[in-house]
């Protein structure tokens, strides 16, 4: 199986994505980890819980990137 990228913590719609609040699994149902760069510092768009996989669909349309 492959790793992916989830929300690792609850986040709110305009919360930042971090290291804290990303976090690699196994199976790989999300963005894959060479995403994980990419990602930080980038914006979610809507309310988002744990254990979600990550997704490009996640960021607000004004996200950097």
């Amino acid at each position: 199986f492959r790793r992916s990228l989830y929300i690792a913590q609850d986040m709110r719609a305009g919360d930042v994505l971090t290291p804290k609040n990303l976090r690699c699994v196994r199976p790989g149902f999300g963005l894959a980890p060479k995403h994980l760069d990419s990602l930080l510092g980038q914006r979610i768009g809507r309310d988002t819980v744990a254990g979600t996989p990550m997704a490009w669909a996640l960021l607000t349309p004004d996200s950097p990137g």
